[in-house]
């Protein structure tokens, strides 16, 4: 095999790798598609609390939060869950563990590790002060990817979430539209949320407004309920 050979070769298994990654990516942070709910009998609502994990909220290398920024965020995620519970509304938390040896490479490679197998901070932050009535937990961005969830709102006759957590524009955006397009009615709890890039959630949570999604505050919803 002649040296032009060899590097058209190593270029097309580059390439075809590059694709491959990319492709996996787009599936870990997409949004699911499934059945559509009748909303009508769902008469309930639930707080949804997307992957607070140590892994998430602590400072590293690459992602540095701002100056209390973790703490009043996650203050307001208790309040809101506390909110719920008196309400008798159920309150689930999501964690993100990644699945499969080239997912976890990926996420090694790029993503610190965070979220990957093996890390010692997989577990809800210690800041989180309820008890969720559910943890569920998943692979990738969007929690309608869990049976456990779906038929766990389904349980309970969810119609209507309210999503927290972290991050904006991943797990936060996959899973406002996994379940918008199940017909659930969505809230983004949107001073509950937490993005490592402020000006790209500003834009996601645009998109997530054009598309259906209600913007409520946390004080507001204890005042409208």
């Amino acid at each position: 095999m002649s040296m032009w050979s060899v590097v058209g070769l190593v270029v097309l298994v580059l390439l075809i790798g590059a694709g491959y990654t990319a492709q996996r990516l787009m599936r870990l942070q997409g949004p699911t598609q499934g059945d559509v709910i009748d909303k009508a009998s769902r008469g309930q609502s639930a707080l949804l609390v997307l992957d607070v994990q140590e892994d998430f909220t602590k400072d590293t290398k690459a992602r540095q939060w701002p100056a209390a920024f973790v703490e009043e965020r996650i203050a307001r995620i208790n309040a809101l869950a506390a909110e719920a519970q008196a309400r008798g509304e159920p309150v689930i938390t999501t964690r993100l563990i990644y699945e499969g040896g080239y997912t976890n490479f990926l996420i090694g490679l790029l993503g610190e590790g965070l979220g990957a197998k093996g890390s010692d901070g997989l577990e809800l932050d210690k800041r989180i002060g309820f008890q969720p009535d559910m943890d569920i937990v998943k692979s990738v961005g969007d929690a309608f990817a869990s049976e456990e969830l779906e038929a766990f709102l389904k349980t309970h006759g969810v119609g209507r979430l309210r999503i927290a957590g972290l991050d904006g524009c991943y797990c936060v955006k996959s899973t406002a539209l996994g379940a918008l397009g199940r017909g659930y009615a969505v809230e983004l709890a949107e001073d509950a949320v937490l993005s490592i890039d402020p000006k790209g959630w500003t834009d996601c949570r645009a998109e997530l407004v054009s598309k259906g999604v209600q913007l409520v505050k946390s004080a507001e919803l204890a005042v409208a309920q």
